[in-house]
């Protein structure tokens, strides 16, 4: 059994990966999921997805280090740190690194959708080309070799005029994905977590731990 902590305090992305991993044979997984009552101060202010994946696994890391109780009582074998993001090309790239907090530091999904459409209806390239793209980077870290590995999944599609679906989270309900002409957020979760850019990374990160304990 493999003990693995999912550097980030968002419970529904914890859940998305949990239901990703969950689903490969051969692997014997214990996911650890910490919520903001333990307050792990994460700041992302690097240049790259890769770097921000990094910094939240090392900062777990540091955390666990400051209370060796629970790190002991974790046992763990793996941090996992992963950054993600939207890439919309008629915005040259925007939202990008920015894409949790577009709209400001602590903005509701709504609010970051709206800054988003109201964006793009103000630029006439957007009226034509609606092409996007969901990216995702994890950081496996492996704490008994002290090594770092790194894994990239996407996802390509369009952006809706206006929302559409109550599933999902962040820029879901504007996502279309071009498999089911639907958004994200009205596509079940296990038709998602089977083609999202998350669940493209994490099963790469899937293999490898299966590797590393066969």
């Amino acid at each position: 059994m493999a003990n693995i902590l999912i550097a980030t305090g968002n419970a529904h992305k914890f859940q998305e990966i949990e239901a990703i991993m969950g689903k490969f044979a051969g692997l014997s997984l214990n996911l650890v999921y910490l919520d903001k009552s333990y307050r792990v101060e994460i700041v992302e202010d690097r240049e790259t997805y890769e770097d921000n994946a990094k910094t939240k696994a090392e900062g777990y890391l540091k955390f666990l280090e400051e209370n060796p109780e629970l790190r002991a009582e974790l046992n763990l074998d793996f941090i996992i740190g992963e950054d993600s993001g939207l890439e919309v090309e008629c915005l040259e790239g925007a939202p990008g690194l920015f894409t949790a907090r577009y709209a400001g530091e602590n903005a509701s999904d709504i609010a970051n959708i709206e800054k988003l459409l109201n964006g793009m209806s103000l630029k006439t390239e957007c009226a034509e080309n609606r092409r996007a793209k969901f990216v995702c980077h994890a950081c496996l870290y492996d704490i008994k070799k002290n090594s770092f590995e790194y894994f990239y999944g996407e996802l390509k599609g369009l952006i809706a005029e206006e929302i559409s679906g109550t599933k999902g989270f962040g820029y879901d309900p504007v996502f279309i994905v071009p498999e089911f002409n639907k958004t994200a957020a009205q596509i079940g979760a296990e038709e998602k977590n089977a083609i999202s850019h998350r669940a493209v990374a994490f099963g790469k990160v899937a293999e490898a731990i299966k590797s590393s304990q066969s």
